[in-house]
């Protein structure tokens, strides 16, 4: 009974919050509602709900959001709290002030507003979304705990455009392609629904309806900007685009400025830390090999050198050059 109640009240509250401003509740749904109300507290007294209040439309990415926790008139409010469930804890976190994990949920507040219990979230974005309750912090059965509230949003994010023919993939502000070669280019957006794709050429009054743009055998002529755009499914306000700048070469012309510039980040990377790498390799070798080979060639100086000497004689303040092999004994 009290589970049927609870489903009730939460629908008619829910269709309440959903409805236009300018749809007023008539008379009889308005005494519907109370008397829904009043039979769920008179059977479970002090079972809490929470509901989304302030917000009509769908709640949009950035938006401000407040929840509320019903409870009966005389309880406590510091007695309860809200609660996120964690799906990568696996479990429920209290989002009250003195919990030491509320780190985790920043720009919430949990204030106490004239008996009031309000969860603000400012500027909501992704990580805020997923099952929301309110609880007595003394509970022991689920007869103090809500029902989960579902907090979801909409919204479209970056929208990026890969080259399908490289394996690099992504592609920046330009691409340079060889005259008559192939290209296709996939656009893509993270969404919270899956986006409507177009692509447009400046200057021409055609529309690809899809996210792939495919160009066979590229000519000169088929150079210029071309934008994907992304729509969310329903709401028309939430739309992204890139454009992308198409450079057509000779194939004769192996390296220009503008082919390097159409590079994506990586290839651009790549393209210069490698031959950096290299250069760095051969400067180490160089200075590693050099000075060895010249310790070796002082060294075989020296032996050279001391070879050409023959023994000191009796008398002789120095060794004098031989010519020939030594054939006297040392006078003694």
């Amino acid at each position: 009974m009290v589970r049927d109640l609870k489903s009730a009240v939460g629908r008619e509250m829910v269709g309440w919050r959903v409805a236009p401003s300018e749809k007023k509740m008539t008379q009889g749904e308005e005494k519907r509602l109370c008397n829904l109300i009043l039979s769920f507290h008179l059977y479970n007294p002090g079972f809490p709900t929470i509901r989304l209040i302030d917000q009509e439309g769908p709640i949009l990415e950035g938006n401000n959001v407040t929840l509320e926790c019903f409870i009966n008139y005389g309880e406590n409010v510091s007695d309860f709290t809200f609660q996120k469930y964690s799906k990568w804890l696996r479990s429920w976190i209290s989002l009250d002030e003195s919990h030491n994990l509320r780190c985790w949920f920043y720009d919430i507040t949990v204030n106490n507003d004239n008996g009031r219990l309000l969860l603000t979230i400012s500027d909501i974005q992704s990580w805020h979304a997923g099952p929301y309750r309110c609880t007595s912090l003394n509970a022991t059965d689920n007869t103090s705990i809500s029902d989960e509230l579902d907090l979801q949003m909409e919204y479209l994010h970056k929208v990026f455009v890969r080259n399908s023919n490289s394996w690099c993939g992504t592609v920046g502000d330009s691409i340079s392609v060889l005259e008559d070669d192939n290209l296709q280019l996939q656009c893509s957006a993270d969404a919270s629904q899956t986006p409507h794709y177009e692509w447009i050429r400046e200057g021409d009054d055609w529309i690809l309806p899809s996210g792939s743009l495919t160009l066979y055998k590229v000519t000169r002529e088929q150079a210029g900007i071309y934008t994907c755009q992304a729509h969310h499914p329903t709401l028309p306000q939430l739309t992204k685009s890139r454009s992308i700048r198409l450079l057509v070469e000779s194939p004769k012309r192996s390296f220009s400025f503008e082919s390097v510039l159409s590079l994506s980040t990586p290839m651009l990377a790549l393209a210069v830390a490698l031959p950096a790498v290299l250069l760095l390799l051969l400067i180490l070798v160089f200075a590693f090999l050099i000075p060895r080979h010249r310790a070796a060639a002082l060294k075989k100086m020296a032996l050279e050198e001391s070879g050409q000497r023959t023994p000191i004689y009796k008398g002789s303040l120095d060794s004098v050059p031989s010519v020939g092999g030594d054939t006297q004994p040392l006078v003694m």
